[in-house]
């Protein structure tokens, strides 16, 4: 703007919505120019949108379930063979704690070779997505959880 305003409290306590502006006995219509104080203003507006992606929290059941996987430990197998259809983008979002998942799961289960395969397979799955090149800057991601992250002993 011309004035440059400097002063918040100016342009913060303005009408942000056409209601607003009705509702202060101005007029939406009419002029192109309105004047409200110090500030002219004008018909053009803009609209804001956004998009909230968490790192932390999926609304995928199949992933939720193999991330929580203690807290129902009958739905295992079932859900690790559900990884593989998950989408490859929910996925690498949560590559870390689903390879830490993983990974915890075949040193839980050491005893048995109930989940082996399973785990195996669902670990090809993910080093593929990843070598996948629609997926391929997640490369440095997988990398540093190999050289900071990994600590599955009785995996290695």
């Amino acid at each position: 703007e011309a004035k440059k305003l400097e002063d918040a409290s100016t342009y913060l306590s303005l009408p942000s919505t056409k209601i607003e502006l009705e509702e202060k006995g101005h007029s939406a219509t009419g002029k192109s120019m309105q004047n409200l104080g110090s500030c002219t203003i004008s018909k053009d507006s803009f609209q804001i949108s956004t998009l909230v992606c968490s790192t932390k929290l999926t609304q995928n059941v199949d992933l939720l379930g193999l991330l929580k996987w203690r807290s129902n430990t009958s739905l295992l197998h079932q859900n690790l063979k559900q990884l593989m259809k998950v989408d490859g983008g929910e996925v690498v979002k949560f590559l870390q704690d689903t390879l830490d998942a993983l990974f915890n799961i075949m040193m839980e289960n050491s005893e048995s070779e109930t989940f082996d395969t399973l785990v195996f397979d669902a670990l090809v799955f993910i080093i593929g997505l990843i070598a996948d090149r629609k997926f391929q800057h997640f490369n440095p991601v997988l990398e540093t959880y190999i050289k900071k992250h990994f600590s599955a002993t009785l995996a290695y």
